[in-house]
């Protein structure tokens, strides 16, 4: 799946994608509203960890990146998260408001995530089960009022750390599933918008003390 996205702003000032590309440090790389081809995979090679702002890439892209392993994708637009189908490597994911994902099945084959933030996919009304990601530790679900529940992220058998931000839509039971889970040490709620008497309750039936781990932790901690 490509993501698509409105006339990127590099487009516009005549800049190529390796032009307009912010590297942090010699694996970390920021793009911003910009269009990248199959060329662009020679000098985006030793990319570890990549955030793309809005970002259309050719099929498969990012799975083509050998040294992959921190992916944060942020705005465009889509009906599914297929932009990562393969990227087997990857530890760390979040995909953040990508306008019209509804379907995150995807999600299934990525075995070596260690850390997944989704937020601000509306349109979302189910996590697939992710009970064969055996290395998720970290997970963090925000402005998600679609979802019909979190069976399937609950289905990660060694998840430590839970945290919601703002609107979460929860099913009868889901409070009670976090507390029992046989491995969640952590969970808290940034619920900013969200009423205390939606919020306050599920944190203290759940009852355990909050994450240590947050959106902007890369490396992570070690298990």
């Amino acid at each position: 799946m490509m993501v698509r996205w409105f006339r990127p702003l590099w487009a516009a000032m005549g800049k190529s994608a390796k032009e307009a590309a912010r590297w942090r440090n010699a694996g970390d790389v920021w793009l911003d509203h910009t269009s990248l081809v199959d060329d662009d995979l020679a000098w985006m090679g030793a990319a570890s960890s990549v955030t793309a702002w809005a970002v259309k890439t050719p099929e498969r892209f990012w799975s083509r990146l050998p040294h992959l392993e921190r992916l944060d994708v942020r705005g465009g637009s889509g009906s599914n998260a297929g932009f990562v189908e393969g990227c087997e490597r990857l530890r760390w994911l979040e995909i953040n408001q990508v306008r019209g994902v509804e379907d995150l099945s995807v999600l299934e084959g990525l075995t070596s995530l260690e850390f997944l933030s989704v937020y601000g996919l509306p349109r979302v009304s189910q996590i697939p089960s992710l009970a064969d990601l055996r290395s998720l530790r970290f997970a963090i679900v925000g402005s998600m009022k679609g979802l019909g529940g979190l069976t399937g992220l609950l289905d990660a058998p060694n998840l430590e750390e839970l945290t919601f931000i703002r609107g979460v839509r929860l099913a009868p039971g889901d409070a009670l599933a976090i507390g029992a889970h046989r491995s969640i040490r952590s969970f808290g709620w940034f619920a900013e918008d969200v009423p205390v008497k939606t919020w306050l309750p599920v944190v203290e039936l759940v009852g355990k003390p909050r994450p240590s781990v947050d959106r902007h932790t890369w490396p992570l901690p070690a298990p």
